[in-house]
């Protein structure tokens, strides 16, 4: 079978490359389609970095150019006309996440009756368009890989068939389950950093719900506000959003007047081991709520990005603001927490669990059938709430 995954950028390879390592054992072709933050060259040698082979790549789209909304419909309606051209030579679709490209990809393949296979639908990020981006791929697609028990339950309440619905785990903790941490001489051999403890990973994204301007204050004060807790501050770049260039322009030009902070623009293969080895990792991302838990690093949650996402013990919220940011680092960095914190995202076997589920599905796609779950009974739990809450 031709299994097709669609992978954008670094935000979704890192967690897909499990699954896609797996599909490429067993599937008969696997094909990544992408596009937005990859082109066909950099989408290849990204995968080879992580060591992902027996693939075919293909761009069906360019890359993001620009900042503003136009840019990215622009980019979008050309997905669509790319991945027309394989429809018809593949059997299931995979996608992960809550892009704000997904819906372009997507909506093809449910008009060619493409199975559609979702990987972390089910989740809750309110101070993005990522939450309302998940939820619509989550009533186009035809499968769900849903990473906790929670996830599950909001899919069942949006309708969808329980049988359809799979508590797999996050895939992006299998690469970290038995990750090893570099010592400080590699890592700053590696990125050219004259390394001293404590070490932080930062990265910072746009905040899609809020004005070009808003991001940019919030990102650099983030930045500041880590550097003063922080003998060593690690920066990547922040992803192919409306935004991005602008919020990547100005932490570059910070990072030019910290001594202590280094900025690369992605760390690849290498950030299972450079998680392990640092002390706090701090911004808006994903990675630090999902991932840092699995090697016992504590993170620092900025900003409302992330706001209402599940999340380990060892996550700290903190509002955007220098001194708020400083003063939560200051404090992830004094109560180290002990090893074998549980992280709610899974064990670490999530991939194998994934590919076995995606290997089974056969086109066409079937009708979808919405479960209606008893409104008497979600309307005491409503009543019940705002009676708390009085």
């Amino acid at each position: 079978m031709t299994v097709a995954v669609f992978v954008s950028g670094r935000a979704d390879l890192g967690p897909l490359g499990p699954v896609l390592a797996r599909i490429a054992e067993a599937a008969h072709e696997l094909l990544v389609l992408t596009g937005v933050g990859f082109d066909a060259e950099s989408a290849g040698a990204a995968l080879a970095d992580i060591g992902v082979n027996r693939v075919v790549v293909r761009a069906i789209g360019p890359r993001l150019v620009g900042d503003t909304p136009a840019d990215a419909a622009r980019t979008g309606a050309a997905l669509s006309q790319g991945i027309a051209e394989v429809l018809d030579t593949i059997e299931v679709l995979v996608v992960l996440g809550d892009r704000w490209e997904l819906p372009w990809v997507v909506m093809p393949a449910v008009l060619a009756r493409v199975p559609v296979v979702h990987l972390h639908g089910g989740e809750v990020t309110e101070g993005a368009i990522d939450e309302r981006v998940r939820h619509a791929i989550t009533k186009l697609s035809d499968v769900h890989c849903v990473a906790s028990t929670d996830a599950m339950d909001r899919l069942v309440q949006m309708g969808e068939d329980p049988a359809t619905v799979h508590v797999t785990g996050a895939p992006g903790l299998d690469r970290l389950a038995e990750a090893t941490p570099l010592s400080d001489a590699e890592i700053a051999s590696a990125l050219g950093v004259d390394l001293r403890r404590p070490l932080a990973l930062f990265t910072y994204h746009p905040v899609t719900t809020e004005s070009v301007a808003e991001m940019v204050h919030g990102a650099v004060d983030a930045l500041l506000g880590t550097a003063d807790a922080a003998a060593t501050v690690i920066v990547t770049h922040p992803g192919p959003d409306p935004g991005g260039y602008a919020v990547r322009d100005a932490l570059l030009t910070a990072v030019e007047t910290l001594p202590n902070v280094v900025a690369v623009p992605a760390l690849g293969a290498r950030y299972p081991r450079v998680l392990a080895a640092c002390d706090v990792v701090v911004g808006n991302s994903s990675s630090g709520i999902i991932e840092a838990a699995t090697v016992n690093v504590p993170a620092v949650d900025v900003g409302t990005r992330q706001t209402g996402r599940l999340r380990a013990a060892t996550v700290t919220h903190v509002d955007d603001g220098r001194e708020n940011v400083k003063a939560g680092v200051q404090r992830a960095l004094a109560s180290p927490h002990p090893h074998g914190t549980m992280n709610p995202y899974g064990d670490g076997r999530a991939a194998a669990r994934i590919a076995e589920l995606i290997l089974q599905i056969r086109r066409p796609a079937g009708p979808k059938r919405f479960r209606d779950l008893d409104a008497r009974v979600i309307r005491r739990a409503d009543q019940k709430e705002t009676l708390h809450d009085e």
